[in-house]
């Protein structure tokens, strides 16, 4: 069996209720992932996410978890994003790797999508 990885991200409203807002957001994000590229917790080797640096009342992998109660024994990992000028703000990007088989869709929803517009097809 083969090693795969796709990436998605969401940019999350802006709110007050931002942790609640992540976790909704992070369930849907995975929900479409899960649904265009057939992995489940069992398979999954490691999930990576970032955060952009104005997302501070959570982290990204503890929303994750909230979010997707059955990647309890998953190992995530998550980092800040890099400061850039002009970037997408309140954005949070993942790579999910597990053991299957290709080929892979990306999920970028929302404005989020704006990130890959070479990818656009109807996921926001």
């Amino acid at each position: 069996m083969n090693i795969v990885a796709v990436r998605g991200a969401v940019a999350l409203k802006e709110s007050k209720n931002e942790s609640s807002i992540m976790i909704k957001a992070l369930r849907e994000l995975f929900d479409a992932l899960i649904l265009k590229n057939n992995f489940t917790s069992d398979n999954i080797v490691s999930i990576q996410l970032t955060q952009t640096s104005d997302l501070t009342k959570m982290n990204a992998a503890a929303a994750l978890r909230q979010a997707k109660p059955e990647y309890g024994s998953v190992a995530l990992f998550c980092s800040l994003e890099p400061v850039i000028e002009n970037s997408l703000p309140r954005t949070v990007r993942v790579l999910v790797t597990w053991r299957g088989e290709g080929p892979v869709t990306p999920v970028y929803t929302g404005e989020a999508s704006s990130l890959r517009p070479d990818l656009s097809n109807g996921n926001d």
